[in-house]
């Protein structure tokens, strides 16, 4: 029999720090309870705590008990983690702070490192985002997150120092000639070339990241909050209220040619909103199009004047669209209302129901969605050519091979390697032959 308090104290430990192991969270919060008000270590009682409740995703508890811990009795680990904490809590000035003293705690600890490069990135420090992860490549040259997160940094910023080869490139694929929109110079010579010379200049500096994006923005300083709104239609099959005032223009495109087209002339496309726009790839189970470009819009009034200008342009352009539409949100509200694909302005109150605005409110507070808003910056997109869009392309070009819209012949004299893609990738592109099949 035991009697000792804290040896008995040692064994419970041992046994919660096994169960976090095992990620049986609640059991390892039960035995937490019973020495909660013993004579153990407080510090290391917060610290079990509080690594639970974020492995819970539980963040403002989890932020409670990483505040008690005396900052002396925090490792580097710990700080990561209280770092992610506060970044979930949206305080992410505070979370770069936790973040830093990790790392100077332990300065191959690569985690901060990755956790930096995305946090200055959401406020618009893109400087110091490429600073943090560029030393972390230094750690770990191979470090795809890192990697990924400086691709997606150039889509806003230029740098300056082109000493990593990442950096560099971009500088290079930038360099090309611009198309322009104006005497149809969207052609496909023009398209081959600057396509092919990137693709050299990947070859010559030996680059072969496979960047997984399929879609392309150009985005303004608006915050559509789009994964939000998405998510609360997943949990609760409803519709947010916001999107009752978001309309686009839908442009289906024949081939991935256009699509390319598309793109280059949303680059030079000058709207007195600048509104959001993007090119992709269609990758959603049964919808119908698999290329296609959006023009965001927040009115039926601004959507039918911008819809006049590119229609006209598109023409211009010789960039053949099969399909112009309207559409009022996200097709995915479709089949939850019917009566929602109307474009009558004033049909929100027939279909958003009283109750829907608590269920928002209760998900927002959940989810810390103003929390995460406060420090946040929304910054415009660079419209240029540059290497994150031409990696984007190039996963077109996969994904038109598959589908053996073997257009792309006429713009790409490379191989287009299918091997990128895992097995279970290629099957759903590949279905979208049987749906094309009924689009046409």
């Amino acid at each position: 029999m035991i009697n000792n308090k804290i040896e008995l104290n040692k064994i419970i430990l041992g046994e919660i720090i096994q169960l976090i192991k095992n990620k049986k969270f609640n059991n390892a919060l039960e035995l937490l309870k019973k020495i909660s008000h013993s004579d153990q270590d407080n510090d290391v009682i917060n610290k079990l705590r509080g690594f639970v409740y974020l492995n819970k995703k539980d963040w403002k508890t989890s932020l409670i008990f990483y505040q008690k811990i005396s900052e002396k009795n925090l490792n580097f680990e710990n700080l990561n983690n209280y770092g992610i904490v506060l970044f979930k809590n949206g305080k992410l000035l505070d979370a770069a702070e936790k973040f830093i003293k990790a790392i100077n705690l332990k300065k191959d600890f690569i985690l901060p490192y990755e956790n930096l490069g995305i946090l200055y990135k959401m406020i618009g420090n893109y400087s110091l985002s490429i600073k943090y992860t560029l030393i972390g490549l230094n750690i770990d040259p191979e470090n795809i997150k890192l990697k990924n997160n400086l691709v997606d940094v150039l889509n806003y910023y230029k740098p300056g120092n082109i000493n990593n080869k990442i950096i560099y490139i971009n500088h290079k694929i930038i360099e090309q000639k611009t198309l322009k929109i104006d005497h149809n110079i969207i052609n496909n010579i023009n398209i081959k070339n600057i396509l092919e010379n990137s693709e050299k200049i990947l070859k010559e500096n030996n680059f072969k990241f496979n960047y997984s994006e399929t879609q392309i923005f150009r985005r303004n300083e608006s915050n559509l909050n789009c994964n939000r709104h998405l998510d609360i239609f997943k949990k609760f099959n409803i519709i947010p209220k916001f999107c009752f005032g978001c309309y686009k223009i839908q442009i289906t495109l024949k081939n991935v040619v256009d699509l390319i087209k598309l793109y280059f002339y949303f680059n030079n496309l000058n709207l007195n909103e600048n509104n959001i726009r993007k090119c992709l790839v269609e990758i959603r189970e049964n919808i119908i199009g698999n290329y296609k470009g959006y023009i965001f819009c927040r009115s039926v009034n601004e959507a039918n004047d911008i819809n006049k200008i590119i229609k006209e342009d598109l023409k211009k352009n010789k960039i053949i669209a099969k399909q112009i539409e309207i559409k009022h949100g996200c097709t995915e509200y479709y089949e939850k209302n019917q009566l929602y694909k109307s474009l009558d302005e004033k049909i929100t109150s027939k279909i958003y129901e009283n109750e829907w605005s608590k269920i928002e409110q209760n998900y927002d507070k959940l989810y810390l969605i103003k929390e995460n808003q406060k420090e946040r910056i929304w910054n415009k997109t660079l419209n240029n050519f540059n290497l994150p869009d031409f990696l984007i392309i190039k996963n077109w070009l996969i994904y038109a091979k598959i589908l053996d819209d073997y257009s792309y012949k006429n713009i790409f004299k490379y191989d287009v390697n299918t091997n990128l893609l895992s097995e279970f990738e290629k099957k759903i592109i590949k279905s979208r032959l049987k749906l094309n099949l009924v689009e046409n």
